[in-house]
């Protein structure tokens, strides 16, 4: 019966511990010094908040120290955790939106974890996508020629809105929809033709992000 009662005291004040170490403190700017927490993003608010779902309240049977500990938990279907009450839940892992190990930052995009390699206002990470083709065979007669579809994986480039956490595929239209934000950036960029927006995508990501730097909650 003590025993029992020891097992409860430290599960609550594990919680307790945790949820308080959760409390917003303030903004830090983002540079290649800042660390991030690890831990589960199950939505996008909690990646654009900064505020994942630590290992101390995932239950799972892997080495907690070893450091593809992460890599290795998101190959599994389901995920068990403990949420802000201390409730144990289980999840799907193809409905979390990504993870961070190591200081990376991982999303889930087309059922693949991808690592964001540039981080800002606009954050940028190579992703994949998948493709399909028909297959046509020949002609049963003049009028009726049937066909399959081929599916293929191809790579892909995508942005993701950190603030918000909305992931859109690299390409000029995304990028003027999301420089409407600075009018005259935007402006400038839209009066570009075709060929230079599609030459300069990555040149405009940058200077959005140089005006626009990433600030992150950091919590106590």
């Amino acid at each position: 019966m003590k025993k029992a009662f020891t097992l409860i005291v430290n599960f609550i004040l594990l919680f307790s511990t945790e949820i308080f170490s959760q409390e917003f403190s303030h903004k830090e700017l983002y540079d290649s010094d800042f660390s991030f927490t690890e831990g589960l993003y199950l939505t996008k608010e909690d990646f654009s908040q900064n505020k994942p779902i630590e290992k101390s309240r995932i239950n799972s049977q892997l080495d907690i120290d070893d450091l593809s500990y992460f890599e290795k938990l998101t190959e599994q279907k389901t995920i068990t955790l403990y949420d802000n009450l201390g409730q144990e839940k289980t999840i799907k892992t193809n409905e979390i939106f990504g993870f961070c190990s190591s200081n990376g930052i991982y999303v889930l995009n087309n059922g693949v974890f991808s690592k964001v390699g540039i981080i800002g206002s606009i954050c940028h990470f190579l992703g994949s996508k998948v493709v399909f083709n028909p297959l046509y065979t020949p002609y049963i007669d003049y009028y009726y020629r049937p066909y399959t579809q081929v599916s293929t994986v191809e790579p892909q480039q995508y942005f993701l809105i950190f603030e918000t956490g909305e992931i859109l595929e690299y390409n000029a239209q995304n990028l003027e929809l999301i420089l409407m934000k600075d009018p005259k950036l935007h402006d400038e960029y839209a009066e570009l033709s075709r060929k230079k927006k599609n030459s300069k995508i990555f040149y405009y990501m940058r200077l959005y992000n140089e005006k626009h730097p990433l600030y992150i909650n950091v919590y106590k």
